[in-house]
């Protein structure tokens, strides 16, 4: 039996075509202007021809020709396409302070139901649906932010709905997923929009039980202990060996992560202050900032006061028993949001692309800010591997 094909849009670096590939898909290409990004995909899809990952702004005019150009795909070569459009004329305006304003009644000044394709923001999600109405694909899916639903009782999300009827695809609904459902140890909302020009059920995937999520600590068992670089230190690939363990006691997740891969990759992190060690050191897992004494948070450089507000998700601990919080691409500049619930540092590289449930053999490239970046931004792969199996029911 043939396998369907996809078409990733702003996909870098790759962890919704992953999760789409392990269920079985055939990727063809991807776009993003994100070029650290487009080289991890390139890396890790040798399959896909290197000139069908485009490194191109898609909001670019007439892009859509440019890349049927570039890679030669045609009208019906694509049966899903598959992606996450930044909504600007959404997202830039903070999903807490919409979620605040709508519930105070106080966001006035635009019309109840606005025209959501026609903001000047919102090239990005212009192009994608340019693209769906090109390749006429059998099924779309797109994934964002869980604060459309609530941001004007729905509206953006009901105008999203809406802009893909007008385009041919009369059956399509979203819901709102949590990724720790799907066996991902990271509890990640998102809304899901599935679509088909098939006037067939809309299937969501079933989740797990809570008895069955997976934990910080299970993601993080098999990983050695890591040494801090020094200050202005080399970047290094980060390579090492797993630890050893028995078949008695390796779980199903890491049998996942860790095969067909003989190495750790990424397994790199930041240098640290001396006085932010010491903090680390006193405290215990899922702490917060709030939970600091003030003689710990005069040492970093902030005393009681303002402080205890704006800091309380920038320093967290993790814990061994729970699901992480959401991996954000915020990551990249500051990792005291994620420090290791055990070791007295923020996490690694890997360990970051464990908690998204990266294979290990997918290995990330560029500056270390940038492969933190690409973690933030992706799709855990088991999640999106969740989602196309429903829609490949859905096809079938």
């Amino acid at each position: 039996m043939k396998k369907h094909t996809f078409l990733d849009l702003f996909g870098a670096p790759g962890g919704m075509s992953k999760g789409f590939e392990l269920a079985g898909f055939t990727p063809l290409g991807m776009v993003d202007k994100f070029l650290d990004g487009v080289n991890t995909y390139r890396k890790n899809f040798p399959k896909v021809p290197e000139q069908n990952a485009v490194a191109h702004d898609a909001s670019t005019p007439n892009f859509l020709k440019i890349f049927q150009k570039i890679t030669g795909l045609k009208e019906g070569d694509v049966d899903v396409i598959i992606g996450g459009p930044p909504c600007q004329g959404f997202s830039t305006i903070g999903r807490v302070k919409i979620g605040s304003l709508v519930k105070n009644g106080t966001r006035t000044g635009r019309s109840k139901n606005p025209r959501f394709i026609d903001d000047p923001r919102n090239n990005l999600y212009k192009s994608f649906v340019k693209f769906v109405k090109f390749y006429k694909p059998k099924a779309v899916v797109m994934e964002n932010v869980p604060g459309m639903v609530s941001y004007k009782d729905g509206a953006i999300a009901e105008q999203i709905v809406n802009d893909l009827k007008k385009i041919g695809y009369g059956n399509t609904d979203y819901n709102v997923l949590n990724a720790a459902d799907y066996g991902v140890p990271q509890n990640r909302k998102r809304i899901i929009f599935i679509g088909t020009k098939k006037n067939t059920e809309i299937l969501w995937p079933k989740p797990t039980s809570d008895e069955n999520k997976i934990t910080v600590g299970d993601a993080f068992a098999d990983i050695p202990k890591l040494s801090l670089p020094e200050r202005g230190a080399k970047l290094k690939e980060g390579i090492v060996n797993y630890k050893k363990l028995s078949d008695n006691s390796i779980s199903d997740y890491l049998k996942f992560v860790r095969k067909d891969s003989p190495l750790l990759h990424n397994h790199i992190t930041r240098w640290h202050r001396d006085k932010d060690i010491q903090v680390f050191q006193s405290m215990e897992q899922g702490m917060k900032w709030k939970d600091l004494s003030n003689e710990n948070r005069k040492l970093i450089g902030y005393g009681d006061g303002q402080a205890k507000c704006s800091f309380n998700d920038k320093w967290k601990r993790l814990s061994t028993e729970q699901p992480s919080w959401t991996v954000v691409s915020h990551l990249q500049k500051d990792g005291y949001m994620y420090i290791h619930p055990t070791e007295d540092r923020t996490i690694s590289v890997r360990e970051a692309a464990r908690l998204q449930s990266f294979p290990d053999r997918f290995v990330f490239y560029g500056s270390r800010s940038s492969q933190f970046k690409q973690i933030g931004n992706a799709v855990p792969p088991l999640f999106a591997k969740a989602i196309a199996k429903s829609v490949k029911k859905i096809l079938s």
